[in-house]
């Protein structure tokens, strides 16, 4: 596994995380009505995402879990096959999503 660049994914993650954390508002209202910080934050957050898919497509490729068809089917193939824990799967955040219950 090419753990030079998982690792070097996961603090360019850190990264993104730390600024996050540096432009989100105290209040809710300020980040509402401040439309530069609000688009800082969002793209910092789409980074963050991105980064951590990135792993996870690094971690399937090493590990042979097949080519998932998209960002939803790379946290389902982790957790399948162990990689996290099954309470983290995507499924549970589309039960959340639609309010229905359904996968």
């Amino acid at each position: 596994m090419d753990k030079d660049r998982i690792f070097e994914k996961m603090d360019e993650l850190e990264k993104y995380l730390r600024e996050l954390g540096e432009y989100l508002p105290e209040e809710e209202e300020e980040y509402l009505t401040n439309g530069q910080r609000k688009r800082a934050c969002e793209r910092t957050f789409q980074l963050a995402g991105e980064n951590l898919l990135d792993i996870c497509n690094l971690i399937i490729s090493e590990k042979g879990f097949g080519i998932p068809t998209d960002s939803k089917d790379c946290i389902r193939k982790l957790a399948e096959n162990g990689v996290i824990p099954g309470s983290l799967s995507i499924d549970k955040y589309i039960e959340l999503e639609d309010g229905s219950g359904r996968k």
